[in-house]
């Protein structure tokens, strides 16, 4: 496990702090609460049981290596299925993302946030990209690699906590600068995007702007 130096990515805010980790299939399921270690054990497929023991420990990680006080933190889910996190009482922000080799957890404690990861070589069917584009964005986005396209969208869904509910051509992607792009969602809700390349993955990071 591994936080990611973001002070050399551009237009990361500083007040993120990003981890990843290989899935591992050889960790104790000791560190889980009750409800946590029923969700776990409900899980049928043994992948899965390590994806989700892999981002718990990488989160706890973070919470660790953030100099904040483990005892005090108390991981929790929105009515709506977004994850955050309590410490001392006070509400702050997680966001996970899952690929086939890897888990991705961005924390903060002021910043609303989403991540999305995609390995570099995963193809996105031309038909599906055309179906998430509006039709300005198929204009002014044809140059942009398909899956830094898709990860933008998936990062600024999991920002709005609306997950499937989202058709994703109602999110409007507006390039800034080379990496750097914002995301409006029915001209009331923007977010800010910080596209990047590490560890062989697309990875998009949304977060609220201020």
């Amino acid at each position: 496990m591994q936080i990611i130096d973001t002070q050399q990515i551009e237009f990361w805010p500083e007040e993120i702090i990003l981890g990843c980790s290989r899935i591992k299939d050889d960790l104790s399921d000791d560190l889980l609460g009750e409800a946590e270690l029923k969700k776990y054990q409900a899980f049928h497929h043994p992948k899965r049981k390590s994806e989700y023991l892999t981002a718990r420990y990488l989160f706890n990680f973070l919470i660790d290596r953030s100099a904040l006080d483990l005892s005090q933190v108390q991981l929790l889910k929105h009515q709506d299925g977004k994850p955050f996190f309590e410490l001392a009482g006070e509400q702050a922000f997680v966001s996970f993302s899952h690929t086939p080799s890897h888990v991705f957890c961005a924390i903060s404690e002021s910043l609303d946030l989403g991540i999305d990861a995609e390995q570099v070589q995963r193809e996105v069917n031309p038909k599906v990209l055309k179906r998430i584009l509006s039709t300005q964005e198929q204009a002014q986005l044809s140059k942009e690699e398909p899956v830094k396209l898709w990860t933008i969208k998936e990062a600024a869904v999991k920002c709005l906590g609306t997950g499937l509910r989202t058709n994703l051509n109602e999110v409007q992607i507006h390039k800034k600068e080379k990496n750097r792009f914002s995301v409006r969602f029915n001209n009331e809700y923007l977010f800010e995007i910080c596209s990047f390349r590490q560890l062989n993955h697309q990875i998009a990071l949304a977060y609220q702007s201020k």
